[in-house]
């Protein structure tokens, strides 16, 4: 199943996130992203569109 345009990018940065979800294996499905991260996107967003890497990473390294 391909991904919308709005599912292809980053909640927070608002970059592309690199989500190959409903494809082959995709990184989001090895990542464990914190609970505090999520909370912070809109209601509409989570559970739908990945936060990208980057965004994961700066949050994690603060």
């Amino acid at each position: 199943m391909e991904l919308t345009a709005e599912e292809k990018i980053c909640p927070i940065c608002g970059e592309p996130n690199n989500c190959q979800h409903g494809q082959e294996k995709c990184w989001c499905q090895e990542v464990v992203v914190p609970k505090d991260l999520i909370d912070m996107l809109p209601e509409d967003k989570k559970g739908k569109v990945c936060i990208c890497k980057s965004c994961i990473e700066k949050h994690n390294n603060r």
